[in-house]
């Protein structure tokens, strides 16, 4: 194993890092943000964008300075990872054509990148370190799974301070049960950049509009399809077959 944590030091450091990170966000970020819109005559998207990859630094740099967890980049080159990437790229070919596909790009990277490097990247690789201290268990890696996810999910309430309770509640829901693909991903490649590229194309196809033809469609369709099939049948494998993110996080595997 790389690195120990007992439980206590698993709640202090999960906790000074979300309390930091909100604070920081809410306050610093926003701030910063909300000077820069009226100081440059920013539109509301430039600003909304830039604030996302404000928040990626400050992830980075709160995992630098607290957490200090390691996140996993390289990935692991198998058969079945080429063909994800792939599939990745056939469900956005479709919607290239779209009226604002810019605008798509960029909704894409703004959840793709911070909230993948906080939720999995942070967290979950937290929770895994912690889980795994004494050997590779399907159990105990679901566990941390879903602890992360919740904690995630949990996050949204500070959107209370703008947002009605049953807005910010489905927010939340919908956070957790997302979340349950990009971890399984990252989870079964080892690799952070699966899940970017899967939140990535989640957020683009959602707000490409006007793409044509019945590609997308079919591409939004089996895009859905596989995420559920990518849970069950990831739960199910790692019964019986570690994945690629726990050897890598007890040191049975290199980066």
């Amino acid at each position: 194993m790389n690195r120990q944590i007992d439980f206590k030091k698993l709640v202090t450091l999960t906790v000074s890092f979300l309390v930091l990170d909100i604070i920081v966000q809410k306050v610093l970020v926003h701030q910063a943000v909300n000077w820069a819109f009226y100081q440059f005559n920013l539109d509301q998207f430039t600003a909304q964008f830039i604030a996302k990859m404000c928040e990626l630094l400050v992830v980075l740099g709160l995992n630098a300075l607290i957490t200090k967890q390691r996140i996993y980049l390289k990935p692991s080159w198998t058969i079945s990872e080429g063909a994800y990437w792939l599939f990745m790229v056939a469900v956005v070919l479709p919607f290239l054509s779209a009226d604002n596909v810019w605008t798509a790009l960029a909704t894409g990277m703004m959840g793709g990148f911070s909230e993948e490097f906080l939720a999995r990247g942070v967290l979950l690789g937290l929770f895994l370190v912690y889980l795994l201290r004494d050997g590779y268990s399907r159990h105990n890696l679901v566990k941390g799974v879903l602890y992360s996810n919740l904690a995630f999910a949990l996050m949204h309430f500070t959107n209370l301070t703008h947002m009605d309770f049953s807005s910010v509640l489905l927010q939340s829901i919908l956070a957790f049960i997302a979340g349950l693909s990009y971890a399984a991903i990252y989870v079964q490649t080892g690799s952070i950049w699966a899940a970017v590229a899967m939140h990535f194309v989640e957020d683009f196809i959602l707000t490409a509009n006007g793409a044509t033809g019945n590609l997308s469609m079919y591409a939004t369709m089996a895009f859905s399809y596989f995420k559920i099939l990518l849970i069950v049948i990831l739960f199910i494998y790692w019964k019986n077959h570690e994945p690629v993110l726990s050897r890598r996080i007890r040191g049975n595997e290199g980066e």
